[in-house]
């Protein structure tokens, strides 16, 4: 059985033939590879499947590789949450938006000129950050910087076109092989509001705009929600298998009711739209889930990735087990291709 069919029968609810073993080794490999510190017997070039065939594992191919680019034009709207990624089954592109830019030393400068008015920010790749094996750039200065701000952010999502690019997905797909999945990326974030969280704004800023500024907030998620829809329906047609959508949870920062009001509907609304076509969630469980446990098992995902455990949060694999009710299911206890209501889905993973 190869590494690809062990992850996919687990994540099926099927029983492999032994353990996936597939390590998440980029933040370690980016490090030591821009260093030259990379152990014997890898040479300073050894690329990380070079070290992932070493080691026995498989290739996790989940989490896009926002430096590894093309183009300058991959990732020059990170100050959006809006990329175009080696390996992506879709490509976004701005309509009606003149964008200017700025290089100085580590910095780059982005301002968006539109119709309603500009809004700009800087994004910063420093040599610390290199050494420290960071994946991707930091935004210093974000595109929202008061109240005005909203209404021209939401003008340039209202206008984005959301493009198939399968045959990026497809190269990106055939070089992975049968070593690991190809995750699909749908989002860093899981639906608008936790995207303006994430990439507009702090998280203390951001409940503190959410206070004196929740029209406006409101008013920007709606005009997002658009472009969060085109995503998911292109990749509910893409080639991929699997999906990666969203993560970053934390019962503090998606504390509960927030989780439940803006990010519970737009996973479930993404799961049921791609097991529709027989296709698999995941999404980036880090953080510390203890309070959110139940509400992720609600959710619709299939593969919840990077839980972490004790020590590191509250959360124990026992918890994880029993929030999620998950049992051992035979291959006929679950249907994908046919589990686009959350009923049969959760009954499923319940094994009832």
């Amino acid at each position: 059985m190869t590494h690809k069919e062990r992850m996919l029968r687990a994540a099926r609810g099927q029983r492999p033939d032994q353990l996936p073993w597939v390590p998440r080794i980029d933040l370690w490999y980016n490090s030591n590879s821009m260093r030259g510190t990379l152990p014997p017997p890898f040479k300073r070039d050894a690329t990380i499947d070079e070290v992932a065939d070493h080691i026995g594992g498989g290739y996790h191919k989940i989490v896009p590789e926002f430096l590894n680019v093309r183009s300058p034009d991959d990732t020059i709207d990170r100050g959006l949450g809006v990329y175009r990624l080696r390996g992506m089954a879709y490509r976004p592109e701005l309509v009606g938006v003149d964008r200017e830019v700025k290089k100085e030393g580590d910095a780059t400068f982005v301002t968006y000129h539109t119709p309603v008015g500009s809004v700009s920010c800087k994004i910063l790749h420093t040599e610390e950050m290199k050494r420290a094996g960071a994946s991707i750039t930091w935004i210093s200065e974000p595109v929202i910087k008061e109240a005005k701000d909203y209404r021209v952010v939401g003008h340039i999502f209202k206008k984005i076109k959301i493009h198939p690019d399968y045959d990026n997905y497809r190269e990106f797909r055939d070089k992975v092989g049968d070593k690991g999945y190809a995750a699909a990326f749908n989002n860093i974030a899981s639906g608008p509001m936790h995207h303006i969280m994430k990439e507009f704004l702090d998280a203390t800023r951001f409940y503190l705009e959410l206070y004196d500024h929740p029209r406006e907030l409101r008013q920007l998620s709606e005009d997002m929600a658009p472009y969060y829809d085109q995503i998911g329906r292109v990749l509910a047609d893409s080639p991929a298998e699997v999906v990666f959508g969203g993560g970053n949870y934390d019962e503090m920062i998606t504390y509960p009711p927030f989780f439940k009001e803006h990010i519970l509907p737009y996973l479930q609304k993404l799961a049921d739209l791609l097991h529709s076509k027989g296709k698999l969630l995941q999404t980036h469980c880090d953080g510390e889930n203890k309070g959110l446990l139940g509400l992720l098992a609600e959710s619709g995902m299939d593969i919840a990735e990077a839980v972490c455990p004790q020590p590191m949060t509250k959360v124990t694999i026992t918890d994880v087990k029993k929030s999620s009710k998950i049992r051992s299911r035979s291959s006929e206890g679950y249907h994908p291709s046919c589990c686009s209501k959350r009923a049969c889905r959760i009954k499923n993973l319940r094994g009832s």
